[in-house]
């Protein structure tokens, strides 16, 4: 079953080669799957830095000279993508070695599923000195727990801490920070298990950042609609829902969010994570 991982992003070239270097780690054979990165309109040197990743996978690299909208973009991938199945991923997230099998074997044994993330852990991959106070303070007092990851060697540009070799032994997953929106989905989760039985609204669950989905039943729903970001979203998972399709949690895959810094730069607004967690 030929799968399309379709990459959004957007300023974020260091940490997006750390999630391109992971799926290099697949235990899926590679001709069973392309990644697809939707470039939009970024200022930095991502898609150079693409072009130039020594991918094993068929990796495409898709450049926006205007920004996109949210829904056009994920249309684009959609359009490009070749796979019978679909994994929207966000270009900051690190994945396991079994992270394309698991989806495809979801979407082999059942059709017309709709698998979404579940497990999450945060990590600092990158040192970014837009990083507001409260990320600074976590990023350096989890650096001193684990003295293996590098030090940042300048507090003015960005500096990647984690090495391919620590990715490849799995390191990171043993030494992410909670993620206080997956814990929120667990407890979902614990109550009305991985397939949500008795979950009367499984679309508000729905996010492009970790879920896959038969390209068959997107192109029957008609691809996003030009709504706000979230409500974006909210809207395809309920077409979906009306059309047939089935919801559930990828409850046995975890994946490493790495930290962003906050939209409009440091101080003017708290990350999402730190923010919810209070």
């Amino acid at each position: 079953m030929f799968t399309s991982v379709v990459i959004p992003t957007r300023n974020a070239a260091d940490r997006l080669l750390y999630t391109l270097f992971s799926l290099n780690l697949q235990y899926t054979p590679f001709d069973q799957f392309e990644v697809i990165v939707l470039d939009n309109a970024s200022q930095d040197d991502t898609s150079d830095k693409v072009t130039a990743f020594p991918a094993h996978y068929s990796l495409h690299c898709q450049r926006f000279r205007r920004r996109l909208a949210m829904h056009r973009l994920l249309n684009a991938g959609i359009s490009r993508a070749k796979g019978e199945i679909i994994v929207f991923l966000s270009g900051s997230m690190i994945v396991p070695r079994e992270f394309v099998g698991t989806h495809q074997h979801v979407h082999a044994q059942e059709a017309k599923q709709v698998l979404m993330g579940l497990g999450e852990r945060r990590i600092y991959s990158v040192y970014d000195p837009r990083f507001s106070p409260a990320q600074m303070e976590e990023c350096s007092a989890w650096l001193e727990h684990y003295p293996q990851i590098k030090r940042p060697h300048s507090s003015a540009c960005v500096v990647p801490l984690l090495e391919e070799k620590q990715i490849a032994s799995g390191l990171p997953f043993h030494i992410g920070l909670p993620c206080p929106e997956a814990d929120r989905r667990q407890v979902i989760c614990d109550k009305f298990g991985t397939r949500l039985e008795g979950f009367r609204r499984p679309w508000v669950l729905f996010g492009t950042e970790h879920v896959s989905i038969p390209r068959a039943a997107l192109i029957k729903a008609g691809g996003f609609k030009e709504l706000p970001r979230r409500e974006t979203e909210r809207d395809m998972a309920k077409r979906l829902w009306k059309s047939g399709c089935q919801f559930r949690f990828a409850e046995k895959l975890t994946l490493l969010r790495q930290e962003r810094p906050p939209v409009g730069g440091p101080g003017q607004r708290k990350s999402r994570n730190n923010r919810r967690a209070k």
